[in-house]
């Protein structure tokens, strides 16, 4: 995992266990340190696994993506009213088109 990952996971943990912290003192009284230490692990397991499959789905949709160059561009854009795929809005609506 790269530095970017580590921060998040990081991040995300220590947030958690504060937040996890805060909730305890203000509804209990008192701090659950098991508790705590289960909370910003699952947390931080979750958030690596999130991490992860973010990053691998984005780098298999960089391979799998159709290369767009200036010959073959208007083919990958979306169509637009008038580009013979959809029909304009000012184009005269039948019955027969609902």
């Amino acid at each position: 995992m790269d530095r970017r990952g580590i921060a998040e996971v990081g991040g995300l943990s220590l947030a958690g266990g504060i937040l996890a912290i805060a909730t305890q003192r203000v509804i209990v009284g008192h701090i659950d340190w098991v508790l705590v230490v289960g909370l910003m692990a699952c947390i931080g397991i979750a958030a690596a696994a999130n991490y992860q499959a973010r990053t691998n789905h984005a780098a298999q949709v960089a391979t799998e993506a159709p290369a767009v160059t200036e010959d073959n561009y208007e083919q990958h854009g979306r169509p637009t009213a008038g580009d013979g795929g959809v029909p304009s809005d000012d184009e005269a609506s039948s019955d027969s088109d609902r």
